[in-house]
């Protein structure tokens, strides 16, 4: 079974290359680890392997104890993804951008450096995330190798 730091980087790599920005945070107290897409514009990812908080809702949901794709809808539309659907959650998310990007249309680069702009000093994720680049997720894979027995 593959851990989620791998599971993170693989994702985090096949997203850079789609062109993403991604803000990464790595929860202290539990192995979740948080990714922001394009400064939230394109929502967020929880990778995990427990139960998540209930009053938080991340759009889209990569965790360990997931069988088989699922969707929830309620207030938030949610999509929980196994590990092994990796592809298909970066299609959905692929589509999801291009929906953005329809909408906002030749302004979705202002969008998202407007995003940026005004939660760059907030607390929590943001003063805690670090950008993600192509040198961060070679670093990872790097390490996620290490710890393998």
């Amino acid at each position: 079974m593959r851990d989620i730091n791998s599971v993170a980087t693989e994702l985090q790599r096949r997203l850079l290359d789609a062109g993403f920005i991604i803000q990464r945070y790595d929860a202290y107290s539990t192995n979740s680890i948080y990714l922001k897409l394009d400064y939230g514009v394109c929502n967020s990812i929880r990778i995990s392997d427990h139960k998540g908080k209930e009053h938080l809702n991340y759009m889209f949901n990569l965790d360990r104890r997931i069988k088989k794709i699922r969707i929830e809808r309620g207030e938030y539309t949610r999509y929980y993804y196994p590990f092994t659907e990796i592809t298909a959650m970066v299609r959905k998310i692929l589509d999801h951008r291009a929906k953005k990007q329809e909408h906002y249309g030749s302004s979705y680069a202002k969008v998202v450096q407007e995003a940026y702009l005004k939660n760059q000093h907030n607390k929590g994720f943001w003063r805690e995330a670090v950008l993600v680049t192509s040198e961060t997720v070679s670093q990872q894979q790097i390490t996620s190798k290490l710890k393998q027995p």
